[in-house]
């Protein structure tokens, strides 16, 4: 049986390095492909940079963390056949950023940064990875080395994210993933999520936000379970 393939799509820092802590559990199961954005001016360009990295061929999986859920979403209702069981982290089809955003104009580009963000949003200590596990540190000098004014730009095209509406064209069966001390995406966002989304399952984990970081082992077993391996 030849090897499974995993999608692994970044939330706001567009690298792909926060996947640190869970990439040497999930390259023992996938080939892993790991996609970046750079910085784009509208939700479509998120969509069509992401579909550009994806495989030729049919039948891989993805795992979307945070603000590429809603693009994964979009991706599994526009050529669904293409894509296999999936799994969603810490995200949400509306975004939760509308308030801030309202207040962009008036808030300066450097209270923007990861590193302004991280004690209260983020929650996370920059020092453990969490749980017990032998995988790579947090790597919080990503975040906080992100520009004020890249950030502010992306949430504010993230802000007007509502795909709602097209959840209705989702068949790929996902595992959800809901930090459970996430202070970005609420407990709203996922209910949401679980209304217009027949063939979701959700898995509550003791978490913050960024709980593929803080907790790689107990996420990755629930992965593997979702996804057939392991």
């Amino acid at each position: 049986m030849s090897e499974k393939t995993l999608v692994m799509m970044p939330g706001l820092d567009s690298t792909g390095r926060l996947f640190e802590p869970v990439i040497p559990l999930l390259e023992q199961h996938f080939r892993l492909i790991v996609v970046t954005y750079p910085n784009l001016n509208s939700f479509n360009d998120y969509i069509n940079c992401a579909r550009s990295q994806l495989p030729v061929e049919p039948g891989y999986s993805i795992l979307a963390e945070s603000f590429s859920g809603p693009v994964a979403l979009a991706l599994m209702a526009q050529q669904g056949d293409q894509i296999g069981p999936s799994v969603l982290a810490a995200t949400f089809s509306r975004s939760p950023l509308q308030a801030l955003t309202q207040m962009a104009s008036v808030i300066p580009s450097q209270l923007f940064s990861i590193g302004t963000l991280n004690e209260y949003c983020l929650d996370v200590s920059a020092n453990s990875s969490g749980d017990d596990t032998d995988t790579a540190p947090l790597p919080m000098d990503v975040t906080e080395q992100l520009d004020g004014s890249q950030l502010k730009h992306r949430i504010e095209v993230h802000s007007r994210i509502d795909i709602t509406a097209m959840l209705a064209d989702v068949q790929t069966p996902l595992l959800y993933l809901r930090a459970t001390r996430d202070r970005i995406v609420s407990e709203g966002h996922a209910e949401l999520l679980q209304h217009n989304l027949a063939s979701m399952q959700r898995v509550d984990i003791d978490a913050p936000h960024l709980l593929l970081q803080t907790r790689p082992r107990e996420c990755c077993d629930h992965i593997f379970r979702h996804l057939g391996v392991g």
